[in-house]
């Protein structure tokens, strides 16, 4: 995202801190569950899985493992939306791929908890050395992942707000280059914002029209006109095979005398029909 103005930069920290709190709830939430253990937390989105945090390079092993085939417990959370409790890695036989990866790391039993708000569906996997009574932990596990998905969320929208407003500030700039471009027209053949609009659209042709008038209000600044091309040279000179006609992209438009010329009223959109 970029940081041409201080709104940009505002969403860029907000984004930065958002993950920070993810980050920082997943590799602390062994210690807000009270257990020995380490962290991750993995997101689903609409649909697609995104990874967002691990408390340690062992668990982050352990839990990708599971990604390969799609089996373990944290897609069995997933197709059931219930937490799933491996009490004994090692006497647990339906993923051996990931029950292996497990006991290798050093882990004796897992927890897998999902939380969800909106769209955003976290699993949180607390992974421990230990055998702790899950029973317990679970609710405030419930509750933590719950959090992160609120979290999830929120940076989502906020991301979502940020493209929004670029797009509007996009839009805004481009409207003003074109009202200027109307203005700069009219001052240059004497006719009025209709007709001005007209002739901005027949030279524009196949290419964009805020280039076009971009290339004539800078042409403009620099005292000369717009950028010669083939098909609009004529453009503000008034040039055209007959006397009150003038052709500006192949197309005849009429013109009329700078006794007529008014200043642009209302905004002209390149899309406008």
């Amino acid at each position: 995202m970029s940081t041409r103005g201080s709104d940009e930069v505002v969403r860029i920290d907000a984004d930065a801190s958002l993950d920070a709190l993810i980050h920082t709830l997943t590799h602390h939430a062994a210690r807000t569950l009270g257990v020995v253990a380490s962290a991750c937390s993995a997101a689903t989105v609409r649909g697609c899985d995104r990874w967002l945090s691990a408390a340690s390079v062992g668990v982050a092993r352990c839990d990708a493992v599971q990604d390969r085939h799609r089996l373990g417990p944290r897609y069995l959370v997933r197709a059931t939306g219930a937490p799933a409790v491996v009490p004994e890695v090692g006497a647990d036989e339906r993923w051996p791929v990931w029950s292996h990866a497990c006991q290798v790391q050093g882990f004796r039993s897992v927890l897998v908890v999902p939380g969800t708000y909106g769209d955003v569906t976290v699993h949180l996997s607390v992974y421990s050395p230990e055998t702790p009574d899950w029973s317990a932990v679970t609710p405030r596990a419930l509750g933590l992942a719950h959090g992160i998905a609120t979290v999830v969320a929120a940076r989502d929208e906020i991301i979502e707000l940020g493209h929004t407003m670029d797009d509007l500030l996009a839009s805004s700039r481009s409207q003003a280059v074109l009202d200027r471009a109307v203005g700069v027209v009219m001052a240059r053949r004497g006719c009025d914002a209709s007709e001005a609009i007209a002739y901005l659209k027949a030279a524009s042709g196949a290419r964009d029209a805020r280039e076009v008038a971009a290339g004539l209000v800078a042409g403009a600044a620099a005292g000369g006109g717009l950028v010669a091309q083939r098909d609009d040279e004529g453009l503000l000179e008034g040039e055209g095979p007959a006397a009150g006609r003038s052709t500006v992209g192949g197309h005849p438009v009429a013109t009329r005398g700078r006794s007529g010329a008014g200043r642009p009223s209302g905004g002209w959109h390149p899309d406008a029909a």
